[in-house]
């Protein structure tokens, strides 16, 4: 359906415990067509636009805010790594890194 697109209230599983039902507004991707003109012609283009996802409230089970489960299903990452994690994961891709105090 090209710029129709499917809107409504849905529960999803919580991204962090995966016990809780989050209530979201979820809309539907769809393509939407775009026109430009300039004197003597006219272009007309289709775009694809994502699902999207807006949280309502947060998880009753775990206690996560609207915030964190929205920057879950925004960035698909549900923990944060640490520094150490981070250095290690840089030592291992073979970076040169100088590290600690002087």
């Amino acid at each position: 359906m090209t710029g129709l697109a499917r809107k409504g209230e849905k529960e999803l599983d919580c991204p962090f415990c995966g016990k809780g039902k989050v209530k979201t507004f979820y809309k539907e991707g769809y393509r939407q067509a775009h026109t430009s003109r300039i004197s003597g012609r006219q272009a007309t283009r289709s775009f694809q636009r994502p699902e999207t996802y807006e949280i309502l409230e947060g998880c009753p089970v775990c206690g996560k805010t609207k915030k964190e489960i929205q920057k879950a299903f925004e960035t698909g990452k549900t923990k944060e790594m640490t520094h150490e994690e981070r250095i290690e994961r840089l030592k291992k891709r073979g970076l040169p890194l100088v590290l600690g105090s002087k």
